[in-house]
C-alpha cells in the first residue's frame, strides 16, 4: 500500500489512546475537569507527535479524553473498585474527576465501555491479524519524574521507554510473557538512539514501563512495543506556553521527523536483516 505520494506505507500500527482531550457528550455535566487538567492528565498533543497516518499502515487514535474513558486498561477494570480503571475518580494528580452525586452510573459506564472502548479495541484485534504487518507500537508521553500516586513518586524518567514486558535488555524476565522478540525492539532502541544522539544513553527498556493492557492484550498475535516520551522533549519552559497549553510547533515537528525517521530505518534494518537470513544483535 501507498501513501498519497507514491511511496510504500510502513507495515507498523501507530495506536494513540490517551492524545484526546474532548469530554464524552454523556458526561457533559458531570466533571469537575479544567482544560488544563485534561491536559495534564493525558498525553498531550500526542496526536500531533505521532501523526504517521500518512506514513503507516494502520493508525488508530481517540479525542475522548483519558481522563473520562481510559483505552490502556483491562475490561474487568471498572468503578468503584478500581479508581485508576477504564473510567477514573481521581486524575494523575489526585484531583475529583466528578461533581458531587454526579459520578456517571452503571448505566452510563457501559455505554462508555461500548461506545469508546470496545470499538477502540475491537479495531486493534482486527488489524493486528492483518497480512504484512511487523508490528504494532502504542504511543504514549510520560511525565518528566514520577507523580505521587506512582511506586518511586519524584523519580526522574528517561528521555524514551520502549516496553515488551522483558528485562533491560528486552529479554524475558521472571515469568513475565514478551510482547515481542527481545531483538525487534532493541532494534527500534538503536534506531531511536541514531535520531537522538544527544539521549542516547537515556533511551532505555522496560523501566519505569513495562507495557500496558493494549500492548499486552494485542501481542498474541503480532509484536507490540509500548512507547514512552518524556515531556520534557517538548513542554520545557522554552517551548511551551503554561497560560494558553500550547507547544512550540517548530520542536512538536523536529520530534515528530526525527520519530519518523526511526521507524523508517526500524523497518528498513528489519527487512534487510530478514533478506539476509539473519538475526538482529
Amino acid at each position: 500500500m501507498c501513501n498519497e505520494s507514491g511511496m510504500t506505507r510502513l507495515p507498523i500500527i501507530i495506536s494513540v489512546p490517551h492524545g484526546g482531550e474532548t469530554i464524552a457528550p454523556e458526561l457533559a455535566d458531570h466533571t469537575l475537569l479544567s482544560r488544563k487538567d485534561i491536559f495534564s492528565d493525558g498525553d498531550p498533543l500526542t496526536r500531533s507527535l505521532y501523526d504517521f497516518r500518512k506514513e503507516v499502515l494502520y493508525y488508530i487514535e481517540t479525542p475522548i479524553a483519558r481522563a473520562v474513558v481510559d483505552l490502556n486498561r483491562p475490561p474487568n477494570s471498572m468503578p468503584p473498585k478500581h479508581r485508576d480503571g477504564i473510567i477514573k475518580s481521581h486524575t494523575v494528580t489526585g484531583k475529583r474527576v466528578y461533581r458531587p452525586n454526579r459520578v456517571p452510573t452503571s448505566r452510563i459506564v457501559r455505554l462508555l465501555f461500548n461506545k469508546y472502548y470496545l470499538p477502540f479495541h475491537q479495531r486493534l484485534h482486527a488489524l493486528s491479524r492483518q497480512p504484512g504487518v511487523l508490528c504494532g507500537i502504542d504511543c504514549h508521553t510520560m511525565l518528566d519524574r514520577a507523580p505521587v500516586i506512582s511506586r518511586h513518586p519524584g523519580r526522574r524518567r528517561p528521555f524514551i521507554c520502549l516496553s515488551n514486558r522483558g528485562g533491560r535488555r528486552g529479554e524475558k524476565f521472571r515469568r513475565r510473557r514478551l510482547t515481542c522478540p527481545p531483538p525487534l525492539i532493541r532494534n527500534l532502541a538503536e534506531c531511536l538512539r541514531r535520531e537522538f544522539p544527544e539521549a542516547a544513553d537515556d533511551i532505555v527498556l522496560n523501566d519505569p514501563f513495562l507495557g500496558g493492557f493494549i500492548v499486552r492484550h494485542h501481542s498474541h498475535h503480532l509484536p507490540w512495543i509500548q512507547l514512552e516520551l518524556n515531556r520534557r522533549a517538548y513542554l520545557g519552559e522554552c517551548s511551551f506556553d503554561r497560560t494558553d497549553l500550547t507547544a512550540c510547533t517548530t520542536r512538536i515537528t523536529d520530534l515528530r521527523n526525527r520519530l519518523l525517521a526511526a521507524l523508517k530505518s526500524f523497518v528498513g534494518r528489519h527487512q534487510h536483516i530478514m533478506a539476509n537470513g539473519r538475526a538482529v544483535a
